[in-house]
C-alpha cells in the first residue's frame, strides 16, 4: 500500500540500512514494470561478471547543502568498488578521511553505488526537511518504477568521448506534500550511463534549485574508473 505519511520520526538505528534498502529497491525490478527502458538502464544486471579480482573501480563523492543538525556534508569523498568473494562485491566509502566498508553485495546484481546514492539522497532530504525517510524512499521508488526522461548524448571521458544515456527523474513534481518540502519539491535526480565504462555509471547527481543555497550531491566515475586512473 502506498505510504502517504510525510511527517514521522526520521531517526533510524543500525547505521546504513543497506540490506533493507536493497530488498526494497529490488521490488522495483519485479514484474512487468521493469520493461521500462529507464529502469532497465539504471538496474542492468550482470555488469560485473567480467570484473577480475584485484581490479578496483573508483568514484569521487561530494555532498553539500544548508547547515543543519545531523546533515553531514562531504567535501572530498570517494567510493571504491571491488570484487569480494566469488559471488560478491565490496564497496568502501570514504568521507573526509573516514572509511567504512559496507556489507557485501551480490556480484550478479546491479551497481551498488546506485543504491548507496539513493539512500544518501533519502536520508539527506529527511534530515533537511524533517520528512519521513520511508515516505521519501517510496516516492523515489515510484519515480524509478514509472521511468523518466531519457536522452542519448556523447559524454567526455579522459581524452575522448563515449556514447551515453542521461536519465532524469523529478520524484516530487506532482507530490501532494510538495508544499511542505521546501526546495526539495524541485529535486532532480540525474544519471549518466554508458556501457563503455565499468559499472556503467559515469555520474549520479541530486540537485535542488539554487546553486549556492540548495542541496547538491554527486558521485562521479574517476576517469575510466579502473584503479582510479
Amino acid at each position: 500500500m502506498r505510504s502517504c505519511v510525510w511527517w514521522e520520526s526520521r531517526h533510524e538505528t543500525g547505521g546504513f540500512p543497506m540490506t533493507r534498502l536493497l530488498a526494497a529497491l529490488l521490488l522495483v525490478l519485479a514484474g512487468p514494470a521493469r520493461a521500462d527502458p529507464v529502469t532497465d538502464s539504471l538496474f542492468a544486471e550482470g555488469i560485473f561478471s567480467a570484473l577480475p579480482a584485484g581490479q578496483e573501480i573508483h568514484y569521487a563523492h561530494v555532498r553539500n547543502g544548508p547547515a543543519a543538525p545531523e546533515f553531514l556534508p562531504v567535501a572530498e569523498g570517494s567510493m571504491v568498488l571491488a570484487r569480494g568473494g566469488p559471488e560478491g562485491l565490496v564497496l568502501t566509502v570514504v568521507a573526509d578521511g573516514r572509511s567504512r566498508k559496507l556489507p557485501e553485495f551480490p556480484a550478479g546484481g546491479g551497481n551498488p553505488v546506485l543504491l548507496v546514492f539513493l539512500e544518501s539522497v533519502s536520508r539527506s532530504m529527511a534530515t533537511l526537511t524533517g520528512g519521513s525517510p520511508f515516505y521519501i524512499r517510496n516516492r523515489i521508488k515510484d519515480a524509478l518504477r514509472a521511468g523518466g526522461d531519457l536522452d542519448e548524448v556523447s559524454q567526455p571521458l579522459g581524452a575522448g568521448t563515449v556514447a551515453a544515456r542521461v536519465v532524469t527523474l523529478h520524484p516530487f513534481e506532482a507530490d501532494p506534500n510538495r508544499g511542505r518540502m521546501g526546495d526539495f519539491a524541485g529535486l532532480s535526480l540525474r544519471f549518466v550511463i554508458s556501457d563503455s565504462v565499468p559499472g556503467h555509471f559515469l555520474s549520479l547527481s541530486a540537485d535542488t534549485p539554487g546553486a549556492a543555497t540548495g542541496y547538491h550531491e554527486t558521485i562521479t566515475l574517476m576517469d575510466d574508473g579502473k584503479d582510479g586512473k
